[in-house]
């Protein structure tokens, strides 16, 4: 017996529709396997009988049956918005209300002009004062004092701005990437010449962490642990050339100025409480910059707070050997994803709005710049330090580098386990 498929104007209609969901997706930052997932649902909720599903850095491919009837269709991905999960957020809602057959597909493509055009739900001015915020939280994570993060705040706020104003008028983003690192970099090696503060020079690692890829290195990692190999290689390459060009922009503003030794020594903050509050404000300050709509931000702060509390603990203390910074880093990121998973049941939204913002105090910013200057200073690039033969400088990038690429697997091991261990997702290719 065969089935009788849908016509072919409404297969048509609703792969376009597919394709338009995985585009806005991959846009806006989703990781690989919630694209496909997503994609799937929303089209068999449409009446399709399957949705085979593919996806890669720039692009993503589909394939509608129906009855007897099939068709693929590719769509580029050629622009990458920034991160928005608002975006994310919205087209999770509407899967779900076509999955309850609440709308059809004409509804669906009238709320797809709707998100796609949507304005963000913070002001250019608002989004750059908590992002300088939020930098100004990690000096004191780092250690700063008070003058430290009026340095940093001011400095992040000002590069913020710059960074908007650049991409507002279509520079290529790593141009973007290098030249507001650059303006950060000059403003806190000013600080560091007039000595502001007790550690000056962590301004100039603070300043630029609202340009660190957190977002594209964590969801390289999740990409390959899932087996999306193409798409995480590609992603993690995007990640390390963002970092590369905020090291060589520090570099060029930290020659200008002349300085010589100015790393810092990061020290962790006295108190279990001083820790979470500056977690959560770093937490809360990016939430702003991904456009987190605004009934989520309390669960994005206090994911942040709860995942560097958990691992300030550990390493404050010598219990089970739990004081390794990866093994640490790896336990605070999976109670983020614990949380991350009850908060998403309870608030209906997708776990990964809180799970990336609650790790991002957490993302290896200071060890991808550290291997980034490395990888410059042995090219003969720059040399902002003195006093390192090749052999320990070589020794120094390489230990940086295993650091962030293990800080990096810890974190999205641990904002997966959850998922991995009780949600199990059914794959759609």
């Amino acid at each position: 017996m065969q089935t009788e498929g849908l016509p072919r104007e409404e297969l048509r209609d609703i792969i376009d529709l597919s394709l338009w969901i995985g585009q806005l997706l991959l846009q806006h930052g989703a990781e690989s396997a919630r694209v496909e997932e997503t994609v799937h649902l929303l089209g068999t909720g449409l009446g399709a009988t399957w949705l085979d599903v593919f996806t890669s850095a720039h692009a993503i491919i589909i394939t509608t049956i129906s009855g007897e009837e099939f068709r693929t269709k590719i769509r580029r991905v050629v622009r990458f918005g920034g991160v928005n999960m608002s975006v994310i957020e919205s087209i999770n809602r509407l899967s779900r209300q076509v999955q309850e057959k609440q709308l059809d597909r004409f509804a669906v493509r009238q709320a797809l002009e709707q998100i796609d055009q949507a304005p963000h739900h913070y002001n250019r001015w608002l989004t750059a004062v908590m992002v300088g915020l939020a930098c100004a939280a990690f000096s004191r994570l780092f250690g700063g004092d008070w003058l430290v993060f009026m340095v940093t705040f001011a400095d992040a706020t000002a590069a913020g701005l710059i960074r908007q104003e650049l991409r507002k008028h279509f520079f290529n983003p790593l141009l973007v990437v290098l030249l507001t690192a650059g303006v950060a970099g000059v403003i806190s090696a000013l600080g560091v010449r007039l000595q502001l503060g007790n550690q000056p020079a962590i301004a100039l690692a603070a300043s630029v962490l609202l340009l660190v890829p957190g977002v594209p290195l964590i969801n390289a990692a999740e990409d390959l642990l899932q087996g999306h190999l193409g798409t995480g290689v590609s992603r993690g390459i995007t990640g390390a050339l963002i970092a590369l060009n905020i090291a060589a922009g520090l570099a060029l503003a930290i020659e200008i100025i002349g300085l010589k030794n100015p790393w810092p020594t990061f020290i962790q903050p006295p108190s279990i409480w001083q820790d979470a509050l500056w977690a959560a404000v770093a937490a809360l300050g990016f939430a702003l910059l991904f456009n987190v709509p605004p009934r989520l931000l309390g669960g994005c702060a206090a994911c942040g707070a709860l995942g560097h509390g958990v691992r300030f603990i550990l390493l404050s203390t010598s219990w089970l050997r739990f004081n390794h910074l990866v093994l640490a880093t790896f336990i605070g990121a999976t109670a983020v994803g614990v949380a991350a998973t009850l908060l998403a049941r309870r608030l209906k939204a997708p776990s990964p709005i809180f799970a990336i913002t609650g790790i991002i105090p957490m993302v290896p910013g200071t060890f991808a710049f550290g291997t980034m200057i490395g990888v410059l200073r042995l090219a003969g690039l720059v040399d902002i330090t003195s006093g390192n033969d090749l052999p320990t400088l070589l020794a120094n990038t390489t230990i940086d580098a295993i650091n962030t690429g293990l800080i990096l697997a810890a974190l999205a091991l641990g904002i997966a386990l959850p998922t991995l261990l009780f949600k199990r997702p059914r794959p759609v290719v």
